[in-house]
């Protein structure tokens, strides 16, 4: 079996990289393990290398349509369907994914597609019956189901997860520190400032909070530094997985505040299709709080592996952590056991596992 996936993303230095470029890449990845798999994505020339096991091939674009990185002008990786007996393409808002689909199914090939929100701005579905040629929908989560098209509804199914437990897992010779833990792209859908905010409620100067994540956004990030006055705050831009692995494991808890509407005002209807910050937190044995934004409540046991919490909250926030750090250390000893047991069937040996069924 000849696998390909097709990610429109426009893999280059300005990329955005987030949840809906990882999980492509990552599931390819760990796919390559099992079968002959080809990931194709974009980039300003023409590339072919090796992943491990996973072939990667990226396709010059003429240009970007609109200038949306996402939506990028490319006719040559169609060629790489010919030799394919599976093509899962990836977002399906983009002339690259409905290219990709069409002549899949018009050469015979089973088809699959998984949604993350946004897209481009020109694209084909809404003039020709593209979705009809997809065999299914394969969703990470019951609320980015539920975001489909009806007509892609009706032939969803739903793979929960995407974790590398290999990679992180908990390290038992490291002791917690008294660290509140942010993972994630600074931009205002994440929710940040009331994660902040929520930080100078709980009053606590024995108590550090870590920001972790490269800046997207630079308004964002200077009204942040703006709440910081009198605070222990840290953030770090540059962090290597090590260093990632390290502030996961000796982190009291990790933190994912992000919102629908941001503190400007502006909606963003999928602010998180999963959020991998809690996947991995959890695998590593740490605790975690959410907001009630996007699917995230989907991938945490509420009372049991951390709290999910209303969003635009720094008091909801600031009343969870509180919970977690009056904790005595064998209530948190139960906590960390049902995060490593929680995150087990949402391994990428599981998902990959259960893509195969569907797709043979």
């Amino acid at each position: 079996m000849k696998i390909v996936h097709i990610t429109p993303t426009y893999f280059d230095h300005s990329s955005v990289i987030g949840g809906g470029e990882r999980y492509p890449t990552e599931l390819a990845f760990w796919m390559s393990k099992r079968v002959n798999t080809t990931l194709v994505s974009f980039a300003s020339d023409r590339q072919s290398y090796s992943q491990g096991k996973l072939n990667v091939e990226t396709y010059p674009v003429k240009r970007l349509i609109h200038g949306n990185t996402v939506n990028p002008l490319s006719f040559r990786y169609l060629s790489v369907i010919l030799r394919a007996d599976i093509v899962h393409i990836h977002h399906i808002n983009t002339l690259v994914s409905d290219l990709g689909c069409l002549t899949g199914f018009l050469f015979g090939k089973r088809v699959f597609v998984t949604d993350y929100g946004g897209g481009g701005s020109l694209f084909l579905n809404h003039k020709l019956p593209v979705f009809s040629c997809y065999r299914n929908a394969i969703t990470y989560s019951r609320f980015g189901l539920n975001a489909l098209p009806f007509e892609l509804q009706k032939k969803s199914l739903l793979i929960k997860g995407g974790i590398d437990a290999d990679k992180f897992c908990p390290d038992g010779s490291l002791e917690k520190e008294n660290k509140i833990l942010y993972v994630g792209r600074i931009l205002p859908h994440k929710g940040i400032n009331y994660l902040i905010e929520a930080f100078r409620l709980l009053n606590r100067p024995d108590y550090k909070l870590k920001i972790l994540g490269r800046v997207y956004s630079e308004q964002f990030y200077q009204d942040l530094k703006q709440m910081l006055e009198g605070l222990a705050v840290e953030f770090v831009h540059d962090a290597d997985d090590r260093r990632l692995l390290h502030e996961y494991r000796t982190a009291k808890v990790t933190v994912l505040p992000s919102v629908h509407t941001t503190c400007y005002g502006d909606y963003t209807p999928v602010p998180e299709l999963m959020g991998f910050t809690l996947l991995e937190s959890q695998a590593c044995g740490t605790p975690v709080i959410c907001t009630d934004a996007g699917a995230m409540s989907e991938f945490v046991d509420d009372d049991r592996t951390g709290f999910v919490v209303k969003q635009n909250s720094g008091e909801a926030i600031a009343a969870a952590l509180r919970k977690l750090i009056s904790l005595s250390p064998l209530e948190y000893a139960g906590y960390q056991t049902r995060c490593c047991e929680w995150i087990k069937p949402l391994s990428w040996s599981s998902v990959v596992e259960e893509h195969l069924k569907i797709y043979q």
